[in-house]
C-alpha cells in the first residue's frame, strides 16, 4: 500500500487484514468516504476494521479468524493503533456472533 497516496486526507494509515490458518483472506485499509457509499462508513473516513469485513464478504469466513490492525504514519512508520468506540463495539459483535478469534492492534 502506497503510505503517502493513502494518507492523503489523513494523518495515518490504518491497514486491517484478516487471516486465518496462515492464509489472507481479505486486506483493506481507511479512506475517505460517505454514509451513502454503504453500512460501516463515518462521515470523514471508512474505518479500516469495518472495510476489510465487508471486503471479506461472507461473515462466516470470520469463525476461527485473526484481524490485525496496524497504523502507520505518512513517512511509513509504525504506531500505537487503537479502535474508536464504534469500531470496538462492531469488533466484539464479530467475535460474540461471527466467532472472529482474535484482535491485534499496533
Amino acid at each position: 500500500v502506497d503510505v503517502e497516496m493513502s494518507c492523503k486526507h489523513n494523518t495515518s494509515l490504518h491497514h486491517a487484514t484478516i487471516i486465518r490458518r496462515n492464509k489472507v483472506l481479505a486486506s483493506a485499509y481507511n479512506t475517505v468516504g460517505t454514509r451513502s457509499r454503504g453500512c460501516g462508513y463515518s462521515d470523514q473516513t471508512i474505518h479500516a476494521e469495518r472495510a476489510v469485513v465487508k471486503r471479506l464478504g461472507d461473515v462466516s469466513q470470520l469463525r476461527g479468524a485473526t484481524l490485525i490492525v496496524v497504523r502507520l504514519n505518512r513517512q511509513g512508520e509504525l504506531r500505537n493503533s487503537k479502535p474508536c468506540h464504534d469500531c470496538e463495539l462492531f469488533l466484539e459483535k464479530c467475535m460474540r456472533e461471527y466467532g472472529l478469534r482474535k484482535v491485534i492492534y499496533s
